[in-house]
């Protein structure tokens, strides 16, 4: 039953229709504060349905309200009162750690791992899992796949930071090295994993420090949601990044059967397909699909628009690789006067915020152009 003394919440899903949709709402309220991390739901006013939802305090205090929004279309509007209580069946996201990994599971289903030992070149997602349970990324090199072993399924890198390279595992590259949790907290909803890291030489000489905040989102089997709210911290005097093809702020190494050269396909925001018509390239959002045995997936990257630089040029082939890169315009226009180099001063951050969507089909069948005005345009929420 509603506890009368919590606010109501009305979300109006705006120009686009709603469908796995993460919603998020800061809550001004001291009630609903008081329910941090305890089990929520929420309960639609017209039909009676119940759904999932979390209440937790973010890094700076603020209380946030979060569930998933399905089935509203363009145009309309839903009533929900809060209630503490759980739905049946529902396991939520869940965080088991092991040594130096956190699996993380969606109602009991394993989702992906989370490898972030010192002794790796970078912190770094494996498997993967999409619909049917197939793996869509690469993690490791094998006989079916043998090219550039440091394209590590889902990760962070840049190939020219005060020249050094944090892009490959050669014997002269230097290592994103994971220094710390701020956040480790699965939920009903949502998993936070928030990390620190620091960018050093080979040598271990610190050039520069890192926030990864992952967010990953409790969804059906069918489609999966992570966020990421990544800032470069000027921490140890000037960074600058170079101008190189080699990097990709996010990235992503997709499964074998998945590449565009194996009879997988890229798909870009203004509708480029493959490397011919993607690679160097800048657009709001990139899509890579495929068939995994026997089951089309698919794998999206966004681009916010408040990005630097926005939108992003994408370093995107045929054999499998996706990822953004501010840095690289001149290398990838074949024009030095777009020198797309950059030097954050000392004390400087640069804020970054992307999401993977992991879908059914190739872009249009997992609708990929409607979920990503979910990342942009998101539906607005009223507290009454």
């Amino acid at each position: 039953m509603a506890n009368q003394n919590l606010p109501t919440f009305t979300v109006n899903a705006g120009f686009h229709n709603r469908d796995g949709c993460p919603v998020s709402v800061n809550v001004n309220h001291p009630g609903v504060s008081q329910l941090h991390d305890r089990a929520v739901t929420l309960t639609e006013a017209a039909s009676g349905d119940i759904i999932s939802a979390q209440c937790y305090a973010d890094e700076d205090g603020t209380t946030t309200l979060t569930w998933i929004l399905d089935g509203l279309a363009a145009g309309e509007s839903r009533n929900y009162t809060l209630s503490e209580g759980s739905v049946a069946g529902e396991t939520g996201v869940q965080l088991k750690e092991e040594a130096e990994t956190i699996t993380v599971t969606l109602n009991d289903r394993h989702f992906t791992t989370f490898r972030y030992a010192k002794a790796q070149f970078r912190p770094y997602f494996f498997p993967v899992l999409g619909p049917n349970g197939r793996e869509v990324t690469r993690g490791e090199t094998s006989d079916i796949s043998k090219d550039h072993v440091h394209h590590r399924s889902l990760y962070v890198a840049y190939g020219e930071v005060n020249d050094v390279d944090l892009w490959g595992e050669g014997s002269n590259s230097g290592r994103v090295v994971h220094e710390s949790f701020t956040q480790k907290q699965g939920g009903a909803v949502v998993g936070r994993l928030y990390t620190q890291n620091s960018w050093q030489t080979q040598a271990e000489e610190v050039l520069m420090t890192d926030v990864q905040n992952f967010r990953i989102y409790n969804l059906p089997e069918d489609a999966a949601i992570v966020d990421l709210d990544l800032s470069f911290i000027a921490s140890a005097g000037d960074v600058h990044f170079g101008d190189t093809k080699e990097g990709g702020i996010i990235s992503i190494r997709v499964h074998p059967s998945m590449n565009a050269s194996d009879g997988g396909q890229i798909e870009n925001a203004f509708g480029g397909v493959n490397e011919t018509e993607t690679w160097g390239k800048r657009a709001n959002w990139c899509d890579y699909s495929g068939v995994v045995d026997g089951t089309p997936v698919g794998i999206a990257v966004f681009d916010h628009l408040v990005n630097p630089r926005y939108p992003t040029y994408w370093h995107v082939r045929n054999y499998g690789l996706m990822g953004s890169n501010i840095f690289g315009g001149g290398t990838f226009e074949s024009d030095p006067s777009k020198d797309g180099s950059y030097t954050l001063k000392e004390g400087e951050e640069m804020h970054f915020r992307f999401r993977v969507l992991i879908h059914a089909g190739d872009a249009k069948v997992g609708k990929v152009a409607q979920k990503y005005h979910d990342f942009i345009n998101p539906p607005v929420v009223e507290v009454s």
